[in-house]
């Protein structure tokens, strides 16, 4: 009896399954507790992605690191808000390594971050900017359609410097005020919990570590094989340094972990 489809045809068209299927993959997402008790479907959710922001500060660059900090901070705090699905730094990062996009990792213009937004299939981007002048920490965040590049909302909290883990949360309840999503008053005071460390010079320290990891990932993905360790060793001793000034900082436990045991941290 003759197969109506010959093998070496199946294997291919099995082949270009799988192919498709790796490619599109499954958005991973921030997952950071539900504040509002809600279940709202994923099909009502708006989908974002929070890009680096732009250091602004004057005259220093020690604040450098809250490039990345300040929006994963953010995201956490959209995560707990299950009016949205945050595209995790994880996933950002795998999709710009796999469209070899290297340049959108440190993208902090409004085009290149819609760019980058398209490459995450997200319909709204928030993209912003800190300013640290003396004991005081300025943070704007606008929120724009993907689809049509324009601003949606804009956002702007300022406080002192010590004060940073609050204002990240309270950046994420205007965005969703703005966004006529608002949550009671109920979940916004749980909100305002929320924190990683209340100790400035540990998150630098973190987040700059977070950086190097990032870094570590375009070096592996070039095939940089001594740069990667001496990156890495580096960044070994940004989380060390973050647990030595905060030493309950979880966060930096977990990735001075992951990263002490060879585990991906970008996948």
């Amino acid at each position: 009896m003759k197969m109506p489809f010959s093998l070496p045809g199946v294997c291919l068209a099995l082949l270009i399954m799988l192919c498709i299927s790796c490619g599109t993959g499954t958005q991973k997402t921030v997952q950071s507790g539900n504040v509002t008790g809600l279940n709202i479907p994923d099909s009502q959710k708006k989908v974002i992605s929070v890009m680096k922001f732009e250091d602004r500060s004057i005259g220093t660059d020690m604040y450098r690191p809250w490039r990345m900090g300040i929006p994963d901070m953010v995201m956490e705090s959209l995560g707990a808000i299950p009016f949205y699905k945050v595209i995790s730094r994880e996933y950002m990062t795998k999709q710009v390594l796999r469209e070899q996009e290297f340049q959108l990792l440190g993208a902090t213009d409004t085009g290149s971050a819609v760019q980058l937004g398209k490459l995450l299939n997200a319909q709204y981007i928030i993209v912003g900017s800190y300013q640290v002048f003396k004991d005081t920490l300025q943070i704007n965040a606008k929120v724009m359609s993907v689809q049509t590049g324009e601003i949606v909302h804009q956002s702007r909290c300022r406080g002192t410097l010590d004060d940073f883990y609050t204002l990240q949360n309270e950046i994420a309840i205007k965005i969703s005020d703005g966004m006529k999503l608002a949550i009671s008053p109920e979940a916004k005071k749980k909100l305002r919990k929320k924190y990683e460390t209340k100790v400035v010079k540990a998150s630098l320290a973190n987040y700059s570590g977070e950086e190097k990891v990032e870094e570590i990932a375009v070096l592996e993905k070039k095939g940089k094989k001594e740069e990667v360790k001496k990156v890495k060793e580096e960044a070994k001793k940004d989380f060390k340094k973050a647990l030595q000034y905060d030493s309950d900082y979880e966060k930096a436990r977990k990735n001075l972990s992951r990263l002490a045991l060879g585990v991906p941290m970008t996948l």
